[in-house]
C-alpha cells in the first residue's frame, strides 16, 4: 500500500512539475505585507512544497501516536513472551519431576 502511495505521489510531481515549466511568465506575487516579481514555475513548485510540508506536519501526531501504540504492543509482545517461557519451563520442571516420583499404584498396598 505505500508503494501506491509512494507512485501517486511521484505522478503527483511529475505533473506540477510540468504544468510549471510549461508555464514559465514572470508573475507578480502579493502576499500579505509581501510584493515580489518572480518566475510562475517558482511560484507554483514554492506552494506545492509548502503544501506537501504542511501535510506533513498535520499527519505528524498520527505519527507519532501509531508509533508510540507499536513501541508499547512490542513491549507487551516480550512482556508476554517471557511469560510463556516461564510457564513452559515451569511445565517442563513439573514434567520431568513426575518422570522422576514412582507411580504411586506400584506402591499401593495389596
Amino acid at each position: 500500500m505505500v508503494q501506491v502511495y509512494l507512485f501517486a505521489a511521484l505522478v503527483l510531481a511529475v505533473l506540477v512539475a510540468t504544468f510549471a515549466v510549461q508555464n514559465a511568465i514572470p508573475v507578480a506575487v502579493k502576499f500579505l505585507a509581501w510584493n515580489f516579481e518572480s518566475s510562475l514555475v517558482i511560484v507554483i513548485l514554492l506552494a506545492a512544497g509548502v503544501g506537501a510540508f504542511a501535510a506533513a506536519l498535520v499527519s505528524l501526531p498520527q505519527a507519532i501516536r501509531a508509533w508510540t501504540r507499536l513501541r508499547q504492543r512490542e513491549a507487551e509482545v516480550a512482556r508476554l513472551q517471557g511469560q510463556v517461557r516461564r510457564l513452559e519451563d515451569r511445565v517442563a520442571a513439573q514434567a520431568e519431576a513426575a518422570r522422576d516420583r514412582p507411580a504411586e499404584e506400584d506402591h499401593a498396598p495389596v
